[in-house]
């Protein structure tokens, strides 16, 4: 299968998309604005995604280290031997 070439049409409508839903809005509403507001609305959900996507994965990591879970070998609390 050969890998398809990017349409100018298919990165807008992407991105128009990413607006869309990172502020809430229509996509006819998003088509709507100047294109000075769509550039600008782009660059700052983008960067508003890149920043949540920064702090999900310090604070995934930060609960990985602090996750520790107790060796079962030897007798468990309450039974026999404890």
């Amino acid at each position: 299968m050969k890998k398809p070439q990017p349409s100018a049409e298919l990165m807008f409508d992407s991105a128009a998309y990413f607006v869309a839903k990172h502020y809430g809005l229509s996509i006819q509403q998003v088509w709507d604005m100047s294109i000075s507001a769509f550039e600008k609305s782009f660059v700052w959900a983008s960067a508003a995604e890149r920043i949540k996507g920064e702090e999900m994965k310090k604070a995934t990591d930060g609960a990985k280290n602090k996750t520790r879970v107790e060796s079962t070998h030897g007798p468990m609390p309450f039974s026999e031997g404890w």
